[in-house]
């Protein structure tokens, strides 16, 4: 990777961010992220996690030790530009973001700015706050966490 190379990783609706895709192993987990060597990725703290780009990157496991979870925190200096639609996500106010992914999602939503999960997008949301809004001085709510997740249909 050369010096200056920010990675921009895209959250996909039901399936990802980046290169890392819900039902990914461990391994494959560490091959998706092995062509951006300054990942810094952790697969050592915690048998059920995994961290990437200053932790701002969650990969949460199952039993079967499929990806169940993936997640990004966008801050400063975390390595790489989280993005839904072509924008990073810290560019999104907690209200603009829950409004499209309502819109996305289909249905009644009513906001949340503690934690909400989207049914049909399968994406969540969590702890809108002014101390996640590195892009825009701390003025408005940003949610912390944005995440992609397989729910298992019965």
């Amino acid at each position: 990777m050369s010096q200056g190379f920010t990675p921009k990783l895209e959250l996909v609706f039901r399936e990802g961010i980046g290169p890392l895709k819900l039902d990914m192993t461990r391994s494959e987990v560490q091959k998706a992220l092995s062509d951006f060597p300054n990942s810094g990725l952790d697969q050592e703290s915690t048998p059920e996690l995994d961290y990437a780009f200053g932790n701002s990157l969650q990969v949460e496991y199952d039993g079967d030790g499929l990806a169940r979870f993936i997640a990004a925190s966008y801050y400063t200096g975390c390595g790489c530009d989280y993005l839904l639609q072509g924008q990073n996500i810290g560019q999104y106010s907690a209200a603009e973001l829950f409004g499209l992914l309502a819109q996305l999602d289909g249905g009644q939503h009513d906001f949340n700015d503690s934690q909400y999960f989207f049914p049909k997008l399968q994406i969540n949301v969590w702890d809108a706050d002014t101390q996640y809004d590195y892009l825009g001085g701390e003025e408005r709510p940003v949610y912390a966490q944005v995440g992609v997740s397989r729910i298992d249909q019965a």
